[in-house]
């Protein structure tokens, strides 16, 4: 793996859409194996405010590996529909409408491909994820979680509060205002210097640079609909009964300096889990996958001997 070859900015997908629920329409992104016949297909899942094209570099490097590689667009981020006027707030009803845009992924464009499929999830995408394969964990051959978000890292005295007052404002039309700090994107907030996302000056930018190229990909903050779903699906998550179901094969691995989503639940579930390994990598931050060139030697040295493709 060279420096750099994971910060690719050059197209890799072919995108597509297809119609979902309310006259929405699902954005994804196709990219064929380098080689043939592929050896399996790669179901990439970003996380909150992310893109298709922000993981050129991440796909780019598995199809040299002989992976075929899907990616959506979650509803309401990337190029997929958006329920509210304002495209840059970052709102959902609940996370069981992920779920099913990607149980409808799945039947439209991934079974046909007739390929072993396994799961490469960051943050959000993992806990979707998750979510997924307590549904469907036969479907999925192995699963890779990196930074899985688990539960969201809120001070001690603000977590109550939030679950509390996110549930009463998500039955109002106060579901669809920012909460407190929340904003629309701008690039102007952006500062590589003191940010909590990665190490790596070039791969922080990708985003951003993206968003330049087309600025219909921005995302702003969350809402407090969008941050009550979160809370009732994380909820779900901390249930045996649908801990148990979760059989698929997984590496989750940890940030040991995420100061975005818990670490400590994070852990906490690997144990509950039917089948999961548990790596948490020192000094890293939120974006392991965007992270310095010595982070990322030992995330890829787990993903690929996890997978072992």
């Amino acid at each position: 793996m060279t420096d750099n070859n994971l910060l690719s900015d050059d197209p890799i997908f072919s995108c597509h859409y297809f119609s979902i629920k309310k006259k929405l329409s699902l954005r994804y992104g196709i990219a064929q194996s380098s080689r043939k016949p592929a050896k399996g297909l790669v179901l990439l899942l970003h996380g909150r405010s992310e893109f298709i094209e922000k993981y050129n570099g991440v796909a780019k490097y598995l199809q040299n590996q002989g992976l075929t590689i899907v990616s959506p667009d979650w509803r309401g981020q990337g190029l997929s529909s958006r329920e509210l006027e304002n495209r840059c707030k970052g709102h959902i009803n609940r996370f069981d409408d992920y779920v099913d845009d990607l149980e409808a992924l799945y039947s439209k464009v991934i079974e046909s491909q007739g390929l072993p499929v396994y799961i490469l999830a960051h943050s959000m995408g993992g806990h979707i994820a998750l979510r997924f394969m307590e549904r469907h964990s036969l479907k999925i051959k192995k699963a890779v979680l990196v930074s899985p978000m688990i539960d969201i890292t809120l001070p001690a005295m603000m977590k109550p509060v939030s679950k509390l007052l996110s549930k009463k404002l998500s039955t109002t039309p106060f579901a669809q205002k920012y909460t407190p700090g929340s904003k629309d994107y701008s690039v102007q907030n952006a500062r590589f210097k003191g940010n909590n996302l990665c190490h790596d000056p070039k791969a922080y930018w990708i985003l951003h640079n993206e968003i330049a190229k087309n600025s219909d990909l921005a995302i702003g903050g969350i809402t407090w609909g969008w941050l009550n779903a979160a809370f009732e699906s994380i909820k779900i998550l901390k249930q045996d009964a649908v801990i148990d179901k979760i059989t698929t094969p997984i590496l989750m691995i940890s940030a040991q300096k995420d100061s975005i989503v818990s670490t400590k639940a994070q852990e906490k579930l690997s144990k509950k889990l039917p089948d999961c390994t548990f790596l948490s990598i020192k000094g890293a931050f939120h974006e392991l996958l965007f992270e310095d060139v010595k982070i990322k030697r030992k995330l890829w040295d787990a993903i690929n001997g996890f997978l072992d493709v």
